[in-house]
């Protein structure tokens, strides 16, 4: 890979991670009830998880490859917030924060290590 292409995936991870810290701030201790009564922390949730997309559309799909990252779920979650809003269902979102992104984060911080070694 090259040092510009290195460099520009670098920056993906990094503002992929910084919207999946948001999510998991936000969703801290968040219910699925009180995901369905507050629209606004539902709202930034879902906008999050959508930039969390684009940024890592800038990355480099070999390296996303090769380290276990689901580009196709995470594109198809992204089209499911973005296209079908009244369709998401709310424990889907709840599930993903809880079960997905850690995972998904870990993965991520790997990455950014491999192409920043020490």
């Amino acid at each position: 890979m090259s040092s510009e292409n290195g460099a520009r995936t670098a920056d993906a991870i990094v503002a992929a991670r910084d919207n999946i810290a948001l999510i998991r701030e936000w969703a801290a201790d968040l219910s699925l009830e009180t995901l369905k009564s507050d629209r606004k922390t539902r709202y930034a949730i879902e906008r999050a998880f959508i930039a969390m997309d684009a940024a890592m559309r800038d990355a480099a799909p070999d390296s996303l490859l090769a380290h276990g990252v689901p580009t196709a779920m995470i594109a198809g979650f992204r089209n499911i917030l973005a296209h079908t809003y009244d369709d998401v269902l709310d424990d889907r979102v709840i599930l993903t924060i809880r079960d997905d992104l850690p995972a998904l984060d870990m993965a991520l911080e790997k990455m950014l290590a491999a192409l920043r070694p020490a």
